[in-house]
Formats: structure tokens, C-alpha cells, sequence
């Protein structure tokens, strides 16, 4: 597995591109990688771009191989220096033990399936306050290796959120998307490596092909 860390230049046009568009964004990182390499059983490409300010923009790709970010770089990067680093991954990852607390970061879609009858599929509704979301997280917690503090005066809370519509498919097949998303930041204390390592390589919930699902750590201070 590869971590890769991309500073894009917010005054390129082509970064106002894919920035607008996660269907855009989502073809342009996939085009980085052969097709063999997109989905392996030790991961998936998973993607999340940081928008803290109007000038710092910074796009986060986890894969299973290593990704060629040229054509990045030349259309979103910096052009007097590298816009990139890539890491392996996998040497992080193999550091995880039980009882470690870290500072993280998730941009999710948290959702529910409301019932729409016997026989039928569920209707997917997306949270839309900031303690339904908080919720949905400390739900999947203990499934996904690691614990949070669930209250919303706690070290976990819920940084942005955001709803927005774009383009999907093409030609006739085009349909117009809503996608709902939530930055989740605090601390979380693992329960169990294993489950969060296949957290932090597979993603957590819906929409990842959208920039949603990519957790990140930082060591506490």
C-alpha cells in the first residue's frame, strides 16, 4: 500500500476543474494507476482533498500500487518543483498496536437505509445534523478498530459539512448527483489494528469513488 500527498495549486485552472467535480476528480486519480491496480485485495484507491483555505489545498490518495502523479502535476501542481510525495504505506500501518491513541481526520457520507416496505429496498437518506452524524461515527467505531468520544463537547467533533450536487455518468446516461459530507477530527484510541488497518486501506461508508471514506492519523503532540 502507498500513501501519496499532493499539494495542488488552487490558482491552476485545472485544480478549479476537478475541485468542482468528484466524479472529474475521481477519473483523473484512477487514470494515475493501470486498471490491474486499481482494486486489490490489500486495498483500494480511496481519495480526499483538504480545502483548509483558499490557498491550501492538499489531496490525500491511498492505493495499492504506487500512482504516476504527472499528469497532476502538470494540469493542478506547482510548476517549479514535485507537487508530491509518495510513501509505503504498509511500514505505518505495520506500527499500529492496541491501545495507541492518534489524532485523526474522515471526510464521510454518513447515511441510513429508511425502510420503504416488505419486499423492498431501503430508501438512503444522508444525516443532516451535525449530532446525527457524530452518532452514525461512534455506531461504526468498534467494527472498524478504534473508539471515539461520542459527545459533542468531547476531543471528537464534526469540523464541516457539506451538500452538493454534480454530473454523473455520460452522454444519455448522465445524471445529476447529490452527495452529502462530513469531516469528522479528534482522537480515537484502537481497539483493534487489524480491523483499522483494513479501515484505513478499504475505506469507511458510502460515496468512496467520491473523496469520501479516507481516514488519516497524525501522531498527539
Amino acid at each position: 500500500m502507498f500513501f501519496t500527498r499532493f499539494r495542488m495549486n488552487p490558482n491552476m485552472r485545472g485544480s478549479v476543474r476537478l475541485a468542482a467535480s468528484p466524479q472529474r476528480m475521481h477519473a483523473t486519480i484512477l487514470s494515475a494507476f493501470p486498471p490491474d491496480r486499481i482494486e486489490l485485495p490489500s486495498g483500494r484507491v480511496l481519495w480526499r482533498l483538504d480545502t483548509p483555505t483558499r490557498h491550501e489545498w492538499t489531496l490525500y490518495i491511498v492505493s495499492p500500487a504506487r500512482p504516476s502523479m504527472e499528469q497532476l502535476q502538470s494540469e493542478c501542481g506547482w510548476s517549479q518543483e514535485p507537487s508530491w510525495q509518495t510513501a509505503d504505506y504498509g511500514r505505518f500501518l505495520d506500527t499500529l498496536t492496541k491501545g495507541q491513541r492518534w489524532r485523526f481526520r474522515l471526510t464521510a457520507n454518513p447515511v441510513r437505509s429508511v425502510a420503504q416496505g416488505r419486499g423492498q429496498r431501503g430508501r438512503i437518506q444522508p444525516h443532516v445534523t451535525a449530532e446525527q452524524q457524530l452518532a452514525w461515527l461512534v455506531e461504526r467505531s468498534a467494527n472498524h478498530g478504534f473508539r471515539i468520544d461520542g459527545d459533542l463537547e468531547g476531543p471528537t467533533v464534526v469540523t464541516r459539512r457539506e451538500r452538493g450536487s454534480f454530473q454523473r455518468g455520460k452522454g444519455a446516461g448522465r445524471v445529476r448527483a447529490t452527495l452529502s459530507r462530513a469531516q469528522f477530527d479528534g482522537l480515537l484510541d484502537i481497539s483493534d489494528p487489524e480491523l483499522l488497518r483494513t479501515t484505513l486501506t478499504q475505506g469507511l461508508g458510502r460515496a468512496k469513488a467520491y473523496g469520501c471514506g479516507l481516514m488519516t492519523l497524525a501522531r498527539l503532540p
